[in-house]
């Protein structure tokens, strides 16, 4: 995602959100995209969703505010056009090894990221969906305080955050909020190779029937070489999954044209439930450096609903044509 500087007359723009700010913030930075999707097999045929970024740095601490906004559904009951804060916290450099994070952030498990510009495919991963599927805020999002220490090759992360699924201890009107608490190693011990393991812990008070996953572990691996990168990303819980699996290649065919497939497993703690898979085609074109058209094309199977909404995946193929611009 490309970040450029805007003026106040610019940062009016952004909208009821950045405008309060304009006079105060005349050097903030802003950043965002658009993601346009066509598919023929869905009600309505064409999405349109969008986001805003606004970041100030002052000496070593950065303030950031991601604004989402949705398209409702056209002519539909859902409701009207809605915005929504995916993120919103500082950053702090405390020391040379040490970062300070704290406030409504991207969660830092999994491999896969949440904004349309940052993905491998037009469609989220299962594993993203499973992960995003224990979140009770928006997206796969979480709040409270992080801290990255730099360690040799290594990256390690520790956050505080509020329990995945918001459970509490008491009885109203008594109740107090639980915690789960995240730990995430990131490395790079060659040129072109990133691993990552990641746990989170998650509150299970009502054990595995609640559809809660409870603690759950990720592991994902990325290696580039040349044109080609390859991809692992594997996810095991407590409950409900007993393992996920997404297997990808990329192959960049020139610095314009990409080509990608993936292939999707997950299998479920549920008796007689036959593991969910999926299979992905994927072919991007960067028109020019702020616009991207994909084609993609994927084929589920699945023999339980209750699944399809924790995984993402369904009993059918799909294909979409996106647009991602970005400013």
């Amino acid at each position: 995602m490309q970040i450029i500087k805007k003026n106040m007359v610019a940062l009016a723009v952004a909208g009821a959100l950045v405008s309060p700010l304009a006079v105060m913030a005349a050097d903030a930075e802003v950043s965002g995209f658009i993601d346009v999707i066509a598919n023929t097999d869905r009600d309505p045929v064409f999405t349109a969703d969008a986001e805003i970024d606004v970041s100030k740095e002052v000496g070593a601490v950065t303030v950031r505010v991601d604004f989402d906004m949705n398209l409702a559904v056209n002519g539909g009951t859902t409701g009207t056009d809605s915005g929504r804060l995916e993120q919103a916290f500082f950053s702090w450099a405390a020391t040379e090894q040490v970062t300070i994070l704290g406030g409504l952030f991207n969660s830092p498990i999994g491999q896969e990221a949440e904004d349309a510009p940052d993905l491998n495919f037009t469609s989220h991963s299962a594993i993203w969906n499973i992960l995003d599927n224990q979140t009770a805020l928006y997206g796969n999002n979480l709040a409270g305080v992080a801290a990255a220490i730099a360690a040799g090759p290594a990256t390690v992360t520790l956050a505080v955050v509020d329990d995945l699924g918001f459970a509490t201890s008491g009885t109203a009107p008594d109740e107090k909020g639980k915690t789960s608490v995240a730990l995430v190693v990131n490395a790079a011990p060659m040129p072109g190779l990133d691993l990552e393991l990641g746990y989170v812990t998650q509150d299970d008070v009502n054990g595995a029937g609640n559809g809660t996953a409870g603690d759950v572990l990720d592991f994902n691996a990325a290696f580039k070489t040349g044109p080609v990168t390859l991809g692992l990303d594997y996810l095991t819980a407590d409950n409900v999954v007993d393992n996920a699996v997404n297997l990808w290649v990329g192959f960049e065919a020139s610095p314009e044209i990409t080509v990608k497939a993936r292939y999707e497993t997950v299998a479920f703690e549920a008796n007689g439930v036959d593991d969910s898979t999926k299979i992905t085609l994927h072919a991007a074109y960067s028109i020019e450096d702020n616009l991207l058209v994909a084609l993609e094309w994927s084929d589920g199977e699945t023999d339980d609903t209750t699944q399809d909404a924790i995984s993402g995946i369904i009993n059918d193929n799909t294909t979409t044509l996106e647009f991602v611009g970005t400013f």
